[in-house]
């Protein structure tokens, strides 16, 4: 391999297209392209190799990459690119793998990404001369009248296998998303020039994209080749990482979106730099920003947001100059420069919150039972803890437990329907909190070793009746907590059938740490992030594909949509080891109440059936399931205006009346008050720091079509049965004195307790 001595510094891929600064005539919508040049650098080769390295070597599934996989690997990054295969022709794949097949294995050794850039540089010029098509073409009439179709979702079919035939394609796709535009504004609109703002949309987003963001696809698309949670995390990617685990980050604490080429201040994080300083508002727009120490300020007008917020964040106790045109500007030519000191930002959005809720007991007196929502498993990564404490899943959820016992509760239900995972300590260490001590989850490496780890604290926070809430979103580190659980017999898993079915745990492998730091010139770099490990559930039985099985089962719309790990391409298989030679019920002696039965169960789901059959709203869940489930099962869609029009009002007629139940059905909910963390501050907004413009697009049809669901969360059917669960199990320790009968009575005297939203008026998923 040459030696890094005698590279030079730069290795310059000049796209062969000419491409980069784009300006379309007002006239006739053609297109002027220059050329532009992607830097291919020495230390994104060297990133390059240090990925195909550990993927070779610490990836668990011990595979080497081959010449067939090189192939794949080339179809798979294409795919990337053109997902529904509506830009590539069949010649661009034919060439790229006869091109590249035989020494892309060579290649990626060495850390070469020049069929990445290649391959990217084809495409970007197949979709800007499709969209210099389709402006053109958007200027012509269209006729609505044919009884033609279009087929949306073109994933599994090939490659057209020439340009006239891609003409044909698109001329149906682009009746098929002016009809969308056309059928789902409440108002009349101009159709054509939606359309067309679309497209320059895509175009601008296709030139923002830069080298390393094809690296980075390029790069995730190969470590999706061993399994799909393996992936290329880019320098801005890893920070994001490392955020969203630590939920803190240092900057100004605004919420920044992108709104016509404007940087644009959505939300200030209470507490935060910015909102301490009072001189920044809620719509101001940020034109410049300049550091500390000198340097001119930098034009942030249409610059991606991603850079933007890296500009902004810094280190602590240094200063960001921020120009601004303030919301309030009586003239847009009018500019304020504002100094703010950066300072550490805490970040709430998926942080542990709870709810009190008040129940009917037997005698139609309230109780009170805690809802804990936990939304991932996070912890404190740094080496250096700072200022501040670490944040902790496991102390949040302790000082919760705290709270509501002091309203004096008498069961808890912990929410992990939408905790998709996060560390695995803390996943151990939560668990504990519920058993007096025992093993919690055993982690397999690819070398067949078994590391078992326990929770060796014997102090239990919480010793009542639990309910575990989950959802096919539910996953990893979620269903450890749950598996073990049951595992236990110390909760009862209540929601979807089953848990995601992620078993497989990943490391962060930070490529700077690999290689001398100097080699970098102190540039930041990349990560992989590999599956080195399996994990198991202390009786043996992997999570992985099947997920934790439900012990009282709801009715879902999830079980009809592809998002469980068997749905996704390269998962690893479900397999079984020893389970740990323990005794559970050495773990439960010393709890007051007595673990969960198989009796007690059945009775449980006995009760919860029969309301599933007699209440209102699971009527109209059945319903809008089934009414999700035709809109799914649709391959094509008619571009006939008239046919569509009326298929819309029958639909529209059939959502209306959802929504009228349902609005009626959100009436009746246990009356609740929110408890909250020490530190988090009253009105903390429950978003991410960045959030991007989110839109429906014509290529996600049924969104609009289910939209009486998509408000399913402010019903949260799953959550009221649980109580309910909750309520049966609390009220009849003993399962011989439920019955029936006695179910039935309960059921009416529960409906009429429901009659009162909690003090606030807001069920508990909308409350931050």
């Amino acid at each position: 391999m040459p030696r890094a001595s005698i590279m030079t510094p730069f290795m310059k891929f000049k796209l062969s297209t000419r491409i980069a600064l784009v300006f379309l005539l007002l006239a006739g919508g053609s297109l002027f392209l220059q050329a532009r040049e992607f830097e291919y650098t020495q230390a994104m080769k060297k990133e390059a190799q240090t990925v195909v390295f550990l993927l070779e070597n610490f990836h668990y599934s011990q595979k080497f990459i081959n010449q067939p996989q090189a192939v794949e690997l080339l179809e798979g990054f294409m795919e990337e690119l053109d997902y529904n295969h509506v830009f590539f022709l069949k010649i661009d794949r034919d060439e790229m793998v006869n091109k590249y097949a035989s020494r892309l294995e060579r290649s990626l050794r060495r850390g070469e990404l020049t069929a990445a850039y290649e391959i990217y540089d084809r495409y970007e010029e197949r979709v800007l001369a499709r969209i210099d098509w389709v402006l053109n073409r958007l200027d012509q009439e269209f006729d609505f009248s044919t009884e033609a179709e279009y087929i949306v979702d073109r994933e599994e079919f090939p490659w057209i296998a020439a340009t006239g035939l891609a003409d044909e394609l698109w001329e149906n796709r682009l009746k098929y998303e002016l009809l969308f535009d056309l059928l789902n504004e409440e108002e009349e609109i101009d159709a054509v020039d939606t359309v067309k703002k679309r497209y320059k949309r895509l175009q601008k987003n296709l030139l923002d994209l830069e080298s390393v963001d094809v690296q980075e696809i390029f790069l995730t698309t190969l470590t999706h080749m061993f399994d799909p949670h393996s992936t290329f995390l880019s320098s801005d990617t890893l920070e994001d990482f490392s955020i969203s685990m630590s939920l803190s980050l240092v900057g100004i604490g605004a919420i920044l979106v992108q709104e016509d080429g404007f940087c644009t201040i959505r939300e200030l994080i209470p507490g935060g730099p910015a909102d301490l300083d009072g001189r920044i508002r809620p719509g101001d727009k940020i034109v410049f920003v300049a550091q500390e120490g000198g340097g001119d300020p930098v034009d942030v007008i249409d610059m991606k947001l991603r850079k933007i917020v890296k500009m902004i964040r810094g280190e602590k106790s240094t200063t960001v100059y921020l120009t601004v045109i303030p919301a309030d500007a009586a003239d847009p030519s009018i500019r304020e420069v504002i100094d703010i000191v950066r300072d550490e930002v805490k970040i709430t959005a998926s942080r542990a919150s709870a709810s009190v809720f008040q129940l009917p007991d037997n005698v139609g007196k309230n109780f009170p039972v805690g809802v804990i929502e936990l939304p991932s498993f996070y912890g404190d990564l740094s080496i250096n803890e700072g200022d501040s404490p670490p944040t902790s899943t496991t102390k949040d959820v302790e000082e919760l437990i705290g709270k509501l016992e002091e309203e004096g509760i008498q069961g808890l239900v912990l929410d992990l329907r939408r905790n998709g995972g996060g560390l695995l300590t803390e996943a151990i260490d939560l668990t504990g909190l519920f058993i007096k001590s025992g093993p919690v989850v055993q982690v397999r490496n690819s070398r067949g070793f078994i590391r078992r780890d326990w929770d060796r604290d014997e102090k239990i926070a919480y010793n009542g009746p639990l309910i575990v809430l989950v959802s096919r979103f539910s996953a990893s580190a979620s269903e450890i907590v749950a598996g073990a659980l049951q595992y236990y017999d110390r909760a009862l898993i209540v929601g979807d059938k089953s848990t995601h079915g992620k078993g497989t745990v990943q490391a962060v492998f930070e490529i700077d740490r690999l290689a001398s730091p100097s080699f970098f010139n102190d540039q930041p770099t990349g990560a992989a992030k590999l599956t080195i490990q399996k994990f198991y559930l202390p009786n043996g039985k992997s999570t992985q594909n099947k997920g934790v099985i439900a012990d009282i089962a709801l009715p879902s719309i999830n079980e009809f949509l592809p998002i469980g790990e068997a749905d996704l391409d390269h998962a690893m298989p479900w397999d079984e080891i020893k389970p740990v030679n323990w005794s559970r019920r050495t773990s439960e002696l010393s709890l007051k109440l007595d673990p969960i039965d198989e009796p007690l169960k059945s009775r449980l789901t006995s009760l919860s059936e029969i309301r599933q059959s007699e209440l209102a709203e699971f009527s109209w869940l059945r319903e809008s399931i089934d009414f999700f489930k035709e809109k799914q099962e649709l391959k094509s869609y008619s571009l006939n205006l008239e046919k569509r029009q009326r298929q819309k009002e029958v639909d529209k007629a059939f959502r209306d009346e959802l929504e009228a139940r349902q609005t009626e059905l959100e009436k009746d909910f246990f009356p609740s008050v929110k408890v909250t963390l020490s530190e988090v501050e009253e009105g903390t907004p429950t978003e991410e720091i960045i959030i991007d413009n989110l839109e429906a697009t014509p290529d996600n049809p049924t969104a609009d079509d289910v939209s009486a669901l998509e408000d399913e969360s402010s019903l949260d059917i799953h959550l009221r049965e649980s109580l309910r669960i909750l309520s049966d199990w609390i009220h009849n320790r003993d399962p011989a004195s439920i019955d029936t009968a006695d179910a039935i009575a309960r059921l009416k005297l529960v409906n009429a307790a429901q009659s009162d939203t909690g003090p606030d008026g807001l069920s508990p998923s909308q409350i931050p």
